[in-house]
């Protein structure tokens, strides 16, 4: 159990900090991230998830095989084969997305999204996480 509030920690720091330095105040809230597996390269600057990623964003739930959180990037990589995402008005899947402390998300290659009945498909597609949607 320890060794979770040390994961959350060490997460919320890769999330806060860079977005604590940016000028135009960008910033990760409300997320968890769960997995059956998590390492940090302090190299790369990466805390690495894999299996059974599971990531909540302002009520959207994104699942995938591997995650990389970049702080040097400032981004959130998911993929899967495909990686999904659903909440209330949206049900999508990519093989690939990544989420900006602005909370713009792209999906990549062979992404397909359906949002409040309308169907997209596309090999990239770019969306707008809002936050209680």
């Amino acid at each position: 159990m320890l060794q979770n509030y040390k994961i959350l920690l060490i997460v919320c720091g890769f999330l806060y900090l860079p977005c604590a330095v940016s000028a135009d105040n960008l910033s990760f809230q409300n997320i968890s991230i769960q997995s059956d597996q998590v390492t940090i390269d302090k190299k790369t600057e990466q805390l690495v998830f894999k299996n059974n990623v599971e990531i909540k964003i302002d009520g959207y739930v994104i699942k995938g095989s591997k995650a990389l959180l970049s702080r040097k990037d400032e981004k959130l990589e998911i993929y899967g084969n495909p990686a999904s995402i659903k909440s209330e008005a949206i049900d999508g899947e990519a093989e690939a997305f990544e989420i900006y402390p602005n909370k713009s998300m792209h999906l990549i290659g062979n992404a397909r999204l359906l949002n409040k009945g309308n169907s997209i498909t596309s090999n990239f597609i770019t969306y707008q996480i809002i936050a209680n949607e």
